[in-house]
């Protein structure tokens, strides 16, 4: 399927309503939505790592509603803890590191089954181009 430049939005909503989809689908029997993921995957790549709230805001460009939902269904499931002695801190619980290897293998295969086909060189160039757009869209 071929798409003109002018579908370039198009595309991308498109894009990301399909791999939303297919990250829910996966994800399902941990019961974590792309909400969740987002928050875990922030504390798996800094595993020792504590965060308060308005620093998961910050951090992750999402705003305090949904971050204080995601936080209570991480919580809810005990893939997140409060740190003892600091209440407004959260890190990943026993059970959050148990289950990065499940989460970084599924998010892994969804990956790689997304870019089959596709060359380095033109992921690379994919990149780039969809960085410059998005700095450009920040700059309005």
């Amino acid at each position: 399927m071929t798409h003109s430049p002018e579908q370039l939005g198009d595309l991308v909503v498109g894009i990301y309503k399909e791999l939303k989809a297919k990250t829910e689908k996966s994800l399902k029997a941990y019961g974590i939505g792309m909400g969740q993921l987002q928050i875990l995957m922030l504390f798996y790549a800094h595993q020792s790592s504590s965060y308060s709230q308005n620093e998961l805001v910050k951090l992750l460009n999402i705003d305090k509603g949904n971050i204080s939902r995601n936080v209570k269904k991480l919580m809810d499931k005990a893939y997140l803890e409060q740190v003892p002695e600091h209440s407004k801190m959260y890190q990943l619980s026993a059970q959050g590191k148990m289950i990065k290897r499940e989460i970084m293998t599924t998010f892994m295969s969804l990956h790689q089954t997304m870019t089959e086909g596709v060359s380095k060189e033109a992921l690379t160039q994919t990149v780039m181009i969809l960085s410059k757009i998005s700095v450009n869209l920040e700059a309005l």
